[in-house]
């Protein structure tokens, strides 16, 4: 056994329990229901391509994988399944501040049969990272789970000092400010489109409409308390390598990709902006069926217009994946 590997096990071995689990930070529930988490996001069973691609990209960017592999929020371990089943350092801390998205994750993992690493369970908040042992980690992993961390700048500046030289921080699916301010702003024009063709709108459509728009506003401002709200942000790649290099992180980044794009059948997930933003509407806005049939039919030569902007590539960046790779001493970003 490693040096690195026998101090994470005497670090696990000393810390306090609560119900089973390792206890690093105060419980704390999900603003929504965490059993109906996969419904409203029609998630299905553990699919291993998730954590198979980020694993993937590990090898690919030469990521030290020596040491433990810590995931911030886990949720129902949509990323969970696949870096447990194929990332090959020797430990992996699997985190949430939900209890019962903690317990979810355990049990659906529980059995799905042998697994590359050893598991471990921990209650923690994100916020609370900066208490874990400093040049710990070889892997912080994130799936949709920076959006809702109140202080990133923190955040990020804890990963840099826990990670290992070589390691590196990685975060998938989350929301780049520029595609989302772009889905704002034809979101706009839908009341005027629908007007233009006799199509009343709905008081129950104009709430659900301001909602989103509002919501994208909330994100994209930094100069708002965000402490109760669970979606606080959305993100440039520029301000996160800028962040990333303050912390000695360099920043590799794909954008419009998630980890799954990674995995066989390497398949890209984005299809094209008018698929993604009806997509999102749908599920995530809860926008109703005949809502959206009117949003298809009217408002389809401007989805069609920014579809054919990016026929050659994929975009508008609505997310993506980030790598933020610890440089090791001496090394040049």
């Amino acid at each position: 056994m490693s040096a690195a590997a026998e101090s994470f096990t005497a670090w696990v071995y000393r810390l306090p329990k609560w119900r089973g689990w390792l206890q690093l930070s105060p419980a704390r529930p999900y603003m929504h229901t965490e059993e109906d988490y996969n419904t409203q996001y029609r998630l299905s069973a553990p699919d291993p391509r998730e954590g198979e691609g980020l694993c993937a990209l590990l090898k690919t960017n030469q990521i030290d994988t020596a040491g433990p592999a810590l995931e911030i929020g886990c949720g129902t371990g949509y990323l969970t399944y696949g870096v447990s089943l194929h990332y090959p350092g020797p430990d992996f801390l699997v985190t949430d501040p939900s209890p019962a998205f903690l317990r979810l994750t355990q049990n659906q993992l529980e059995t799905q049969g042998a697994t590359t690493t050893r598991r471990h369970y921990a209650v923690l908040n994100a916020d609370d990272i900066g208490d874990l042992p400093e040049g710990m980690f070889s892997v912080i992993s994130l799936r949709s789970t920076l959006h809702h961390i109140l202080d990133v700048p923190g955040f990020i500046a804890a990963c840099g000092r826990i990670l290992r030289p070589g390691g590196a921080l990685m975060m998938g699916a989350e929301p780049c400010e520029s595609g989302y301010l772009l889905m704002a702003a034809v979101a706009q024009s839908i009341p005027a489109t629908l007007k233009a063709a006799g199509i009343e709108m709905r008081p129950h459509w104009t709430e659900r409409l301001e909602d989103f728009t509002n919501t994208v506003k909330f994100c994209c401002l930094r100069d708002l308390k965000k402490t109760y709200a669970e979606d606080k942000h959305f993100f440039s790649p520029h301000q996160l390598a800028e962040l990333g290099g303050a912390n000695g992180l360099q920043l590799k980044f794909y954008p419009t990709s998630s980890f799954r794009d990674f995995a066989p059948p390497f398949v890209q997930s984005f299809h094209s902006f008018s698929n993604f933003f009806l997509i999102y509407l749908q599920v995530c806005m809860n926008f109703d069926a005949e809502f959206m049939e009117q949003i298809r039919t009217h408002l389809k030569e401007q989805l069609r217009f920014i579809d054919e902007c990016h026929r050659s590539h994929p975009g508008p960046e609505i997310t993506g994946v980030f790598i933020l790779k610890k440089t090791a001493p001496g090394t040049t970003v």
